[in-house]
């Protein structure tokens, strides 16, 4: 149980699953959302193809995350950590193998291993997380993983596209992060006694209020308020990260370029966590959501305004990679503020789920209504869900 740790045993712990996450995630997403679509753009790919192996790499997750809280029961947080490092290594080495028309598939399995080491790692960190301070540890864990929207963009301006050093790069990246894993001290993955009471506490809460929820609310209840945020959030990241590359092409600009947008993107995901999650603890996951939104629509607003430049695009990122990834924090903060025990599990896999949904559906959308209308509706579809999620938290009660 995490309260008979020892305060060394406990901050070694969380030390060493954040190191887990951040090498991990420098390969399989800091690296795989941006090299496949810049890759295949400069190889001459279609918007539909690129948007369709991008999706796979989410498509890949979503089968990861449903499958990984079984695994974890049977093996262990541990063990599925692992698997989902191998799997996801294996296939950054086979992709230069393959002609680059069927890379989904290696995208796919690529996903399927950030989906398992997604939920066991961060599942296994949070329960070590004090309760009263999660809100800053899932915004400094999600700072750290920033590290890799930044790491690997800047890998490939380094090592291009073309050729398949940065493919393998990532493999061993991935690699490495299970050498810290070992340091972290083992959990239990099921805490039933926790787990049936904080149950028979939200069962009970549902059954007498239920009759006075609208559709609003049930649907908020049976999605999760933090999943729908989180989804909402993935949607726009999901697109940017597909199509970014088109967009730059078509207005000028170099895969260099793309990349260098990719980082900025990153960089705003990173620098941005931290003060969301010390906001979600003192102001609470509502009203730091709605910042978030009121900043992501400005952001939309300013990539859509008559000044293309590379620097006025390169401020909109920042400023929308803040926000998008800031949603999904949120999402999570309010996964372990709502659970207890093993509950968190299915909280936060919840989470991540619809997340991983929304972001892969985001491409596929994306990709045909921009190879159907022009590349010019790319941020006008980013619009559009701005303007949903505001619809979502102006209707939300903080109560709910």
């Amino acid at each position: 149980m995490p309260e008979s740790l020892s305060s060394s045993q406990r901050t070694t712990s969380i030390v060493a699953l954040n190191a887990v996450s951040v090498l991990s995630q420098i390969g399989q997403y800091g690296i795989g959302t941006t090299l496949l679509p810049i890759a295949l753009e400069v190889r001459g790919a279609s918007p539909q193809l690129i948007g369709i192996t991008s999706s796979a790499l989410w498509v890949g997750m979503l089968a990861g995350l449903l499958v990984a809280g079984q695994l974890t029961r049977w093996l262990g947080y541990r063990m599925t950590v692992l698997a989902g490092l191998a799997i996801s290594s294996i296939s950054f080495a086979a992709i230069p193998i393959l002609n680059w028309n069927w890379w989904s598939f290696p995208a796919a399995v690529i996903g399927f291993g950030l989906g398992l080491r997604w939920i066991a790692n961060e599942t296994w960190l949070y329960r070590l997380a004090p309760a009263n301070a999660r809100g800053r540890i899932v915004g400094i864990h999600e700072t750290l993983i920033g590290v890799a929207a930044v790491a690997g963009p800047l890998i490939i301006v380094a090592l291009g596209a073309i050729k398949p050093t940065a493919f393998w790069l990532s493999a061993a990246v991935v690699s490495m992060a299970a050498i810290p894993l070992f340091l972290a001290v083992t959990l239990p993955a099921v805490d039933k006694a926790a787990n049936e009471q904080h149950s028979r506490v939200s069962k009970s809460n549902f059954s007498l209020s239920k009759s006075k929820l609208g559709i609003h609310q049930k649907l908020i209840y049976w999605m999760g308020f933090g999943a729908l945020i989180a989804g909402l959030g993935g949607v726009v990241e999901g697109s940017l990260l597909a199509l970014l590359p088109v967009y730059s092409t078509h207005a000028g600009f170099t895969s260099t370029d793309s990349a260098w947008l990719f980082t900025i993107l990153g960089v705003g995901a990173m620098v941005c966590q931290f003060p969301i999650g010390w906001l979600a603890d003192h102001k609470g996951v509502l009203w730091t959501s709605k910042l978030c939104a009121l900043f992501a629509a400005l952001s939309v607003l300013l990539a859509l305004g008559y000044d293309t430049t590379l620097q006025a695009l390169a401020f909109s990122m920042f400023i929308l990679g803040g926000a998008t990834a800031g949603l999904l924090t949120l999402g999570l903060v309010w996964a372990t503020q709502h659970s207890v025990g093993a509950e968190l599990t299915s909280r936060v896999r919840q989470v991540s789920i619809i997340y991983t949904l929304f972001s892969a559906a985001g491409p596929v959308l994306a990709g045909f209504i921009v190879s159907h209308i022009g590349i010019s509706s790319l941020f006008w579809q980013q619009l559009a869900v701005t303007l949903v999620l505001a619809v979502v938290l102006l209707k939300h009660s903080p109560d709910d």
